[in-house]
């Protein structure tokens, strides 16, 4: 007999907050990303990536609650940790999703994470980058 768990299916209810409880969350997660407390700072960018995953047209959120300051704070800081991932992600989905509207700029950002894969010391993943 197989022994089963409960465990609520987050997939349900995933991606289906209203604009108005994104605009209720981000403040929340905004200021756990200012806190000093630094194991509030990953589970608050996953949930912003989630976000911003979910929600692609809320420029006025992003600039009302200065997410992209935000998000520069944890990028500034360049050691290949998960804030960095997270926050650099971020701001990569804000720019290819309609803030920035040049095609050379959006251009720049796919090839950039290409570049950075054929500069990796591990020659399997330099390998992938490059073709």
């Amino acid at each position: 007999m197989e022994k089963s768990t409960y465990r609520p299916d987050i997939t349900a209810t995933f991606g289906q907050e209203t604009i108005s409880d994104v605009s209720t969350i981000i403040p929340q997660l905004v200021q756990d990303l200012e806190s000093e407390n630094s194991n509030l700072h990953v589970p608050a960018l996953r949930r912003l990536l989630d976000i911003i995953l979910d929600h692609p047209g809320n420029k006025e959120l992003i600039l009302q609650n200065k997410i992209i300051s935000v998000m520069n704070k944890f990028a500034e800081k360049i050691n290949q940790n998960v804030e960095y991932a997270l926050s650099t992600t971020i701001l990569h989905l804000i720019g290819v999703r309609g803030i920035i509207d040049d095609k050379a700029i959006l251009a720049g950002a796919a090839t950039e994470p290409l570049i950075r894969m054929i500069h990796q010391s591990d020659e399997k993943i330099s390998r992938c980058g490059s073709k």
